[in-house]
């Protein structure tokens, strides 16, 4: 079908889930992760306010081309770092990579091996890193006035995020 100018065509999308697999949603928009520790143990973390997510690492040519596919996002094990809601002036950037943050730390999660993380936060407005090792601190979403990666933790609720570490990658 061909659609013309403020014609929509219809199209069924598959909504990926950005959820850990090992995660549960009740009906009470409570998310229950299970996490096996190991063989004999089993933990069990209720998340019924905060984020969860997937991190994803994209790299190298990402131009698009009529005559090569655009490469695809790869999900990551890597730690969110969260803190306080935090500026551009309230830390240092050297070569893309955050250092010396001046806000509060406040958590910080691993993701899975298909980058799912969940965490529980208090309501508030924080700010969101992935800790590169041997670089630093990578973001890469800002706000209009220079809040790096701002998300907003509201009550009883859970803010759902897709973060992609993108340093290595030319669009």
């Amino acid at each position: 079908m061909i659609g013309t100018f403020g014609q929509r065509t219809k199209k069924k999308l598959k909504k990926k889930s950005v959820l850990p697999t090992s995660v549960q949603k009740p009906s009470n928009n409570e998310i229950i992760i299970v996490d096996k520790t190991d063989a004999d143990s089993t933990v069990t973390v209720k998340v019924q306010q905060g984020i969860c997510g997937t991190i994803f690492w994209k790299s190298g040519n990402l131009m698009p081309s009529p005559d090569r596919p655009t490469p695809k996002a790869k999900p990551v094990q890597r730690e969110l770092v969260i803190y306080d809601l935090t500026n551009t002036a309230e830390a240092t950037r050297e070569n893309g990579f955050f250092q010396n943050i001046a806000t509060k730390f406040i958590k910080s999660v691993k993701s899975d091996e298909e980058g799912k993380f969940c965490i529980s936060l208090d309501e508030g407005r924080y700010s969101l890193f992935v800790r590169e090792t041997n670089k630093g601190l990578f973001a890469n979403s800002f706000d209009g006035n220079g809040n790096i990666f701002p998300i907003k933790v509201t009550k009883d609720k859970i803010s759902i995020i897709v973060f992609y570490i993108d340093y290595q990658a030319s669009y």
